[in-house]
């Protein structure tokens, strides 16, 4: 069975959002399309070799986890002032940009 990409469905997204640190809904869609784009390339080359999709095989904690980790990473790629927290594993997840040293 071939793999579909998923798209982001903007017309779901709640407009009228009162968004903190400058986001934008867009860039929620964004970083969601990131997430999508990566299971497709890797589900795709998974059953291209045989092998089960990777949202078949993981357990629901590492899956939980590994969404987390890249919508945060996206997130903060397409943001204007939040940036991923390089203090390891520390919360909260993104900071705003220059407030903390190293942004951790």
């Amino acid at each position: 069975m071939p793999i579909r990409r998923n798209r982001p469905k903007p017309q779901n997204f709640n407009r009228d959002a009162g968004l903190p640190f400058q986001l934008r809904l867009k860039d929620f869609e964004i970083a969601m399309q990131d997430v999508y784009d990566l299971f497709y390339d890797v589900n795709t080359g998974l059953l291209e070799k045989g092998l089960e999709r990777v949202d078949d095989f993981l357990r629901p904690a590492i899956m939980s986890g590994l969404l987390s980790d890249l919508l945060t990473a996206s997130v903060a790629k397409h943001s204007r002032v939040l940036r991923q927290n390089n203090y390891f594993n520390g919360h909260p997840d993104l900071v705003v940009q220059g407030i903390y040293p190293n942004d951790s």
